[in-house]
């Protein structure tokens, strides 16, 4: 009697464990995604009144502060944390405390050294499915947030959210030593280190003190000589992104930069310096 071959015990584990993975990030996927809507405070009043009136006019569960309406009370209470800043997900290991329970878990894989979701491109781990998603469009360029005001667009819906605050001048951040007006709690938080001379970001080479992490990021790149941005024209490469852009007006034409003379700049500087030395 012959005996019928059966299936390695492997091959059925991980097509098992493949499954899940995939199902595990479609969920988390969902839940981003549900709570990027629900995040967004800022909404151009038009466009809130015609997706209200595209639901049939029906309002279920809305914020008090700022008019915003949801579809379960789950999400309304989540997005009201927003204006108070609650954070009732506290970590176990550290202080760090979050206003959701997926942020909290996302967080938690810092301390485990746990990034699941590798890019193919690089083979960057990161540690979410969002934070692989936006490190995909380094790579791609993609850019789907769009401003409805101008012709921006953005690879982050929260990048967007700031932008549409300087079309509505809304600056809903003050700062308590000289009262300047900030549109996000995280420029306002750089801004406040300027009074305190408070420079946390320390470069390893020569020392020198920056603000931020994305400063010290740029400054490291005049030790490495590192220019990760480069024009698709002539192949030129910046270390700085707005270097980039403003270099991109030398191939494209455009001055957007303009003196109530007429002239226009490709830059900024080149317009002070016009004003400067002329005389209207």
């Amino acid at each position: 009697m012959v005996r019928k071959k059966s299936k390695p015990v492997r091959n059925l584990r991980n097509n098992t464990l493949q499954i899940l993975t995939e199902r595990v990030e479609s969920l988390e996927r969902e839940r981003i995604e549900r709570e990027n809507s629900s995040v967004i405070c800022l909404e151009v009043p038009i466009e809130r009144e015609r997706r209200r009136r595209a639901g049939g006019g029906r309002r279920t569960h809305v914020c008090e502060v700022c008019d915003k309406d949801f579809a379960r009370p789950s999400d309304l209470a989540r997005h009201t944390r927003i204006h108070t800043g609650e954070k009732p997900f506290k970590c176990r290991v550290c202080d760090k405390a979050f206003n959701t329970k997926g942020s909290l878990t996302v967080h938690s894989r810092t301390h485990m050294s746990v990034t699941p979701y590798m890019c193919g491109t690089c083979n960057k781990a990161c540690l979410s499915a969002q934070n692989l998603t936006l490190h995909l469009r380094t790579h791609t360029g993609e850019k789907p947030f769009k401003c409805r005001e101008c012709d921006k667009a953005f690879n982050r819906q929260g990048t967007l959210t700031l932008h549409s605050r300087t079309h509505m001048l809304v600056t809903p951040f003050m700062c308590g030593t000289c009262n300047k007006a900030c549109t996000s709690a995280t420029n306002l938080k750089t801004h406040s280190r300027t009074h305190m001379l408070v420079t946390p970001y320390m470069c390893g080479t020569c020392n020198r003190a920056c603000l931020t992490a994305q400063h010290l990021t740029v400054h490291l790149r005049t030790h490495t000589g590192e220019k990760p941005y480069q024009c698709h024209v002539c192949a030129k490469a910046f270390a700085q992104f707005g270097a980039l852009v403003t270099h991109a007006r030398v191939h494209t034409g455009i001055q957007p930069f303009k003196c109530d003379c007429g002239k226009a700049f490709k830059n900024h500087s080149g317009l002070s310096y016009h004003k400067r030395t002329q005389k209207h």
